[in-house]
């Protein structure tokens, strides 16, 4: 039986025997936000990059997180960053053919199995996803750590440098892989590609090539099946049982770029995977359950959204250097686990300044442990659903733990050497980092409350969830990619063995 994906943005998964399409008459409906395809151009100039944003670095609108802050204009066009303006946080996800892999760091961490299980309800079964369901997953993203002959180039000297600072800290330092064509970087130090991963260019797509999005692994090992047909700029904003037999009609917007509806496509499914993010995966249900259409969908759907601990600090003025341009991801989390209020983490990002200002600064993500969690609520007044975050800035436990810790990894790295001007913290949510905003949203059809623990959609037999949504809110102090693609994996074994 051949499928289909039709994305939402990211992606709306419709596995099994879809039904051939027909057409339908415009509805009346907001401005929608489809996905669309964008492939690796020989000039090098595919995505928009942080320092130059321009029409491709977000979706109909002005740039996400931190690099609004420029208040640079942007002309109106489906580009990759889809920023949801939240009550009380930005969310940010990748809108386009490989969803947030297009845009997310390319760090591909497994958590620690003690910061999982503070998390995951016992059914998500740590030893079982490391025992099968992470190597599968690392094996099917194609991750590997930074090389050491990549790690000694010059343009890396940030991230030696970062191992000095964690020697003066006091810690060990955590290794991981990352989704990273490493002979492409390769290729970018010598002159052969355009300069991407190593000038720290990762948020707006990687014009070298190099990062393995999903469109690269996954979808495209789909496609080449013959069975799967990935539908771009296509907006599904309609789910409803059918009536004469289990399964889904599913209805989407054709949209061009100017974001002008061409038609609607409808299809059936005998059964449905939901991928289209954390928050519109739940989004689509909390509307299709609150205007009637799956009325029997859990009144848990859209509770337990969390940001993943996720906390954006910039260390100005560093002793060590970190390069004119820094060579990227990133590399190295520390763990401090003898915190009150549990474990923290940290990991370097390399920062995408323009030479030389890189030496200036450089950017660290901290994880925390939080019980702190929002919720996707429908409006009735728009008739849409509302990212609700009731925990506001510097007045929450991820902010309160997160500023004691860059505080104290301040003073253990430098103010007791009598450094304390050079690696100070700049977390201002007015400039878009500390807590105000996410690329790491969670939750809203978690495991043990809208969802069982085999990614079943808790009121439909035959729907499912394999996206973050899934996750109760964060993944355990690290990066969530790998996680979500192992709970994937997971649950489409599980599916199979039953169908």
């Amino acid at each position: 039986m051949g499928s289909d994906v039709i994305p939402h943005r990211h992606a709306v998964a419709v596995h099994l025997d879809l039904q051939r399409s027909r057409h339908t008459p415009e509805p009346n409906v907001p401005r929608p936000r489809p996905t669309r395809r964008s492939r690796t151009a020989p000039d090098g100039n595919t995505f928009a990059t942080t320092t130059n944003p321009d029409k491709r670095a977000a979706w109909f609108g002005s740039p996400a997180g931190a690099s609004a802050a420029s208040g640079l204009p942007v002309e109106p066009y489906p580009g990759v960053l889809d920023h949801v303006m939240g009550n009380g946080v930005e969310a940010v996800y990748g809108a386009g053919v490989g969803g947030g892999s297009l845009v997310f760091g390319s760090f591909t961490p497994v958590p620690r199995r003690q910061d999982f299980e503070h998390i995951f309800p016992a059914a998500a079964d740590y030893a079982q996803l490391a025992q099968t369901y992470f190597p599968r997953a690392k094996a099917g993203l194609g991750v590997s750590p930074l090389p050491a002959d990549i790690l000694a180039h010059p343009k890396y000297v940030g991230a030696r440098s970062w191992l000095k600072v964690i020697e003066r800290y006091g810690a060990s330092p955590h290794f991981f892989d990352f989704a990273i064509d490493w002979d492409i970087v390769r290729d970018e130090l010598a002159g052969r590609a355009t300069p991407s991963v190593t000038a720290g260019e990762l948020s707006y797509g990687v014009n070298s090539g190099a990062k393995k999005s999903l469109d690269r692994s996954y979808l495209l090992a789909a496609e080449r099946t013959g069975n799967v047909t990935v539908k771009p700029m296509h907006e599904v904003f309609d789910i409803r049982p059918r009536s004469r037999r289990a399964g889904f009609v599913v209805t989407a917007r054709v949209l061009d770029e100017q974001g002008r509806t061409v038609r609607t496509v409808t299809t059936e499914a005998d059964h449905l995977f939901m991928a289209a993010g954390s928050f519109h995966t739940t989004r689509l249900l909390v509307e299709a359950r609150a205007q009637g259409r799956l009325p029997r969908l859990s009144p848990r759907i859209g509770d337990g959204f969390g940001v993943n601990g996720d906390f954006l600090t910039i260390r100005t003025n560093p002793r060590e250097d970190f390069g004119a341009v820094q060579g990227g991801p990133g590399y190295a989390r520390i763990y401090e686990d003898n915190l009150p209020g549990g474990p923290v983490s940290m990991v370097y990002q390399a920062t995408p300044l323009p030479a030389p200002l890189g030496k200036a600064a450089t950017t660290h993500l901290v994880q925390a442990h939080t019980d702190e969690r929002g919720t996707i609520d429908y409006d009735h007044r728009t008739r849409r659903a509302q990212l609700n975050y009731p925990h506001p800035a510097d007045r929450n436990d991820l902010d309160r733990r997160s500023n004691a810790f860059i505080k104290r990894f301040h003073e253990r790295t430098e103010g007791r050497f009598g450094f304390a001007a050079n690696g100070t913290h700049v977390s201002s949510r007015a400039l878009g980092f500390g807590s105000a905003s996410t690329y790491h949203g969670l939750g809203g059809v978690v495991m043990g409350a809208a969802a069982d623990a085999d990614g079943g959609i808790r009121g439909y037999d035959n729907l499912g969830v394999v996206d973050g949504s899934f996750v109760p809110g964060a993944v355990g102090l690290v990066n969530p990619a790998l996680t979500i693609t192992a709970l994937a994996e997971r649950t489409m074994d599980r599916f199979l063995a039953t169908h």
